[in-house]
């Protein structure tokens, strides 16, 4: 009888984690995050635009890991901003029936802010963290209020929104305008978000 030929055993090369990443910020491939067991925190930085950030850790913690948390807080922040700032125009154009929405997702924003700040102090027993979710919690709150006593203002016919026309300043204000929007100066290129996930030295493993 014949000797079975023994099967080739093939070693695939193991990636290694991935230590340089693409900030959302300025979309180059700058962001280093450097995890030592002596810090507590991780700091997430990039070497091009310098928007850098602190996140939590632990033992298993890998840069990729502490970029994700970065990632997460970085656009958080950014919708907060856009929100405040939507706020504030849907006031100024009397659209008050979509203001009563920004108010929700403003609280629901806040809220998140202040359940990670809770858990920040209930770890490191930081009384400024105490005072960030006291804060947040409030801030929450009075949007709630804010939204609820626009509503019931709507509703008694006491307010009503503007007519669409002549109230959005320019055309990609205009959610139901369906022509191409002005350009004034070409815009600074940032990097999306599908480009960041979709980054290979995000996603490789």
């Amino acid at each position: 009888m014949g000797r079975r030929k023994r099967k080739k055993i093939v070693y695939r090369r193991v990636r290694s984690l991935p230590k340089i990443f693409t900030c959302p910020k300025c979309g180059h491939k700058t962001v280093k995050a450097k995890v030592t067991s002596k810090e507590e925190d991780v700091e997430v930085i990039c070497g091009h635009c310098g928007v850098s950030q602190k996140v939590s850790k632990n033992d298993l913690t890998e840069p990729v890991d502490a970029f994700g948390d970065f990632i997460d807080i970085y656009y958080k922040d950014q919708e907060y901003a856009r929100l405040t700032s939507r706020e504030e125009k849907l006031w100024e154009k009397k659209q008050f029936t979509e203001l009563t929405l920004v108010y929700s997702f403003l609280a629901d924003n806040a809220n998140v802010n202040s359940t990670k700040a809770l858990e920040e102090y209930q770890k490191n027993k930081d009384p400024k963290d105490l005072e960030q979710a006291e804060m947040w919690k409030a801030t929450a709150a009075k949007y709630v209020e804010n939204g609820k006593r626009l509503q019931e203002q709507l509703d008694s016919g006491l307010i009503e929104d503007a007519t669409l026309e002549n109230i959005y300043e320019e055309n990609e204000d205009n959610p139901y305008d369906e022509g191409e929007s002005k350009v004034s100066e070409k815009p600074k290129r940032r990097a999306k978000i599908e480009e960041i996930l979709g980054d290979t030295g995000f996603l490789e493993f």
